[in-house]
């Protein structure tokens, strides 16, 4: 009788001891690859909203928040943004809008 006690101890702690290796050895490997946070794509969502939230710019030529802007491309190659008051101005210069 005393040797099946000690059988059944025996038993006891070595399923004890699988129990706990097979839990430190799934601990180690994530079940599921980690995904990562940083990324280099952009959120539509997040683009949309800040293009709604947007401040009006002023015209590059009278300076007026006059709405939105067309742009040109100036022959020096820079960008300029006009309101449509001044759309003419751009007409006469032979800018071409972007």
């Amino acid at each position: 009788m005393i040797q099946m006690q000690y059988a059944a101890i025996v038993v006891i702690l070595l399923v004890g001891v699988f129990v706990y290796w097979g839990y430190r050895s799934r601990k180690g490997q994530p079940s599921e690859p980690k995904r990562s946070t940083a990324s280099n794509v952009i959120s539509m969502d997040r683009h949309r909203k800040a293009k709604q939230s947007a401040v009006e710019q002023p015209c590059s030529s009278c300076k007026k928040k006059n709405g939105k802007l067309i742009f040109y491309a100036q022959d020096n190659g820079t960008v300029v943004g006009l309101c449509k008051d001044c759309k003419a101005k751009a007409k006469k210069r032979d800018m071409l809008p972007l």
